[in-house]
């Protein structure tokens, strides 16, 4: 079930297109002190965020993966991403999973320790987490 409700879609600022959508992904990104990278989506309809909360959502018209070179791993990102945006951090992430061997670990929060920080780590809903430097996912 979609965390998108009509209540939260009342609150947000929402935009369409795929340009604007994956311009406003990157900008929120650099906002909160994050790589402007680490949402490689494609072919989006639709972006939301709500400024009071930090919540946010992106629609894409397929799931699409990405290989970050750089960090070695292939990132798989769903039709529906949603999380929250905190300083340095992006929590309760729903929609984007990690290949590892040869299954598919979701992942549920991405973060810095601080915003000149160089190190950027990822966490399961296990608790698992590993780290990897910052320009890995740089766009």
């Amino acid at each position: 079930m979609s965390p998108i409700t009509p209540e939260i879609r009342a609150c947000a600022e929402i935009l369409t297109g795929d340009n604007v959508c994956v311009e406003k992904a990157k900008s929120l990104l650099r906002e909160y002190h994050l790589p402007d990278g680490l949402l490689p989506v494609k072919d989006v309809e639709e972006l939301g965020f709500v400024k009071e909360t930090g919540f946010f959502w992106i629609k894409q018209k397929n799931n699409t993966t990405h290989k970050f070179e750089k960090a070695g791993r292939h990132i798989s990102y769903a039709t529906e991403i949603s999380s929250y945006f905190e300083n340095c951090k992006i929590k309760k992430l729903s929609g984007v999973k990690s290949k590892e061997l040869l299954i598919w670990i979701s992942l549920t929060e991405i973060y810095a320790e601080s915003p000149t920080s160089d190190k950027i780590t990822v966490k399961t809903p296990t608790g698992i987490s590993k780290t990897f430097p910052k320009d890995a996912f740089m766009a």
